[in-house]
């Protein structure tokens, strides 16, 4: 279970670390910007880039349940 917690905060870091590069590289953080806005960038960049994961995710797994129905019309989908 130790070994699961550490990944998640693995992967939270590195989506962190990620918005804050994209950010400072689209030019809403700069050398102006306060430690206040930037933590605020940084969070509202991560909530939206996990959403937009979560949708990805969500339509790859549609698109499989809906082509595994389609080879097989007998079959019936599971939710």
């Amino acid at each position: 279970m130790g070994k699961i917690i550490t990944y998640i905060i693995y992967f939270l870091v590195i989506v962190a670390i990620y918005v804050l590069i994209r950010a400072a590289y689209t030019g809403s953080i700069n050398s102006d910007t306060t430690i206040g806005e930037a933590a605020e960038e940084v969070k509202n960049g991560s909530v939206e880039t996990i959403r937009d994961m979560k949708k990805e995710a969500a339509a790859a797994i549609d698109n499989v349940a809906n082509s595994s129905t389609a080879a097989n019309p007998t079959a019936t989908p599971q939710n």
